[in-house]
């Protein structure tokens, strides 16, 4: 029980007051879990190895394709390099043309050739069978050569056999470079046409990587604006949830010896003025063993509806409480709080409880609980005054 209890100081009866709350300096609601900075750095890690695998990617494909283009025909300078199929000679042609005629096909007929008459048949042909041997016809043909000239006509020679000319020696000479440089040309098409091929190839994986880190910048943009940590229309930031953090504590050297057992505190309100948490502390205890508890140095505190507690011999707990309604205070100069927890609404709205394994994520210079629980493991400095102070023992 703190001293200034068991003595009785400060009993002067004081009339509750209304007093206004503090004002919250974050969000109304529930806390909000902070980003962790380790996560978003793994995360930009993460994001730069794919960044440059999709680099190095891109790479291998332009290799791959360039690998492939030499192949299909290009020396290391990008030029072609096959090689023209070897031209056949004269004489090859010439024979080719007449033996088997496998270069050029014959013409076919045009439509006058086709309407032309039968010539008539030779002298040595007769479809006569009683002048087998033509005699007839022929002194016929002597006798009457007007009228074989008017029977026989001989065919008017179509407009395409006029116009058509024996092939000339350049026109053979064309043909042959025709026939030398058509197997280049279509593998310098082949060549051209991988090569295309190639370069698609190295766009699209281009297009790809600069879609993926417009799509992650575009993640990041969102991901930044969507920050659970940024403030409000009025500037006010939610608070952060306490997160469980085991920490090994420094010795502390308390004014004078804690006592084994704690106390503990029940009350309608808590308000710690300049307060400043010093973090984890590890004190001794007169039996020897070591505990932790959270290191607060506070300028003033308010206490609504004081209800201190502490446990006795033989399960019996001593109880010292304030009037309804009214507030304690500790006052001229500040106060050493060793607290091992404290529970309630922060601000009236925000339920959560600091212990050294959970530790405060903010030291606020003024802290108010409403429904408030403390576990105390001890306290030194200030002056307490309880109004309408009484005393009970319950089992």
């Amino acid at each position: 029980m703190p001293t200034a209890v068991l003595m009785g100081m400060g009993l002067t009866p004081q009339l509750a007051q209304a007093k206004p709350l503090p004002k919250n300096p974050f969000q109304d609601g529930p806390c909000v879990t902070a980003p962790d900075d380790a996560s978003k750095e793994a995360d930009k890690a993460a994001a730069d190895k794919a960044e440059k695998e999709k680099a190095e990617q891109e790479k291998a494909d332009k290799k791959a394709a360039a690998e492939k283009a030499g192949k299909s025909g290009k020396d290391d300078s990008g030029k072609a390099t096959a090689e023209p199929t070897p031209s056949p000679s004269a004489g090859d042609k010439a024979g080719s043309d007449s033996a088997d005629g496998s270069d050029k096909a014959d013409p076919a007929p045009s439509a006058s050739e086709e309407k032309t008459e039968e010539p008539a048949p030779e002298p040595s042909e007769t479809k006569n069978p009683l002048d087998p041997l033509g005699v007839g016809d022929a002194l016929k043909d002597i006798f009457t050569p007007d009228e074989k000239k008017s029977e026989s006509p001989e065919p008017t020679p179509s407009a395409s056999e006029e116009t058509t000319s024996p092939e000339s020696p350049e026109d053979k000479a064309k043909d042959t470079v025709d026939d030398v440089t058509k197997p280049v040309d279509d593998t310098l098409d082949g060549v051209k046409d991988g090569a295309d091929k190639a370069g698609d190839t190295v766009d699209k994986a281009k297009e790809d990587a600069e879609k993926a880190a417009e799509e992650a910048a575009d993640k990041a943009k969102a991901e930044e604006s969507a920050d659970p940590m940024a403030p409000d229309e009025d500037g006010k930031k939610p608070f952060p949830c306490v997160v469980e953090k085991k920490v090994a504590g420094d010795a502390e050297q308390t004014p004078s010896p804690i006592p084994n057992q704690p106390w503990y505190l029940e009350a309608s309100s808590l308000t710690l003025k300049g307060a400043d948490y010093q973090g984890v502390v590890n004190l001794t205890m007169p039996n020897g063993e070591t505990k932790q508890s959270l290191k607060y140095v506070i300028d003033s505190t308010d206490i609504g509806d004081l209800h201190q507690i502490v446990d006795g011999p033989a399960g019996k707990k001593y109880h010292v409480e304030a009037a309804k309604g009214s507030t304690s205070t500790i006052r001229n100069g500040k106060t050493t709080m060793y607290t091992e927890s404290i529970s309630g609404k922060l601000f009236g709205l925000i339920p959560i409880t600091f212990d050294p394994e959970h530790p405060p994520p903010l030291n606020i210079p003024l802290i108010y609980f409403t429904d408030v629980k403390v576990k105390q493991a001890g306290q030194f400095g200030g002056e307490l005054h309880v109004p309408g102070l009484h005393q009970s023992i319950t089992d």
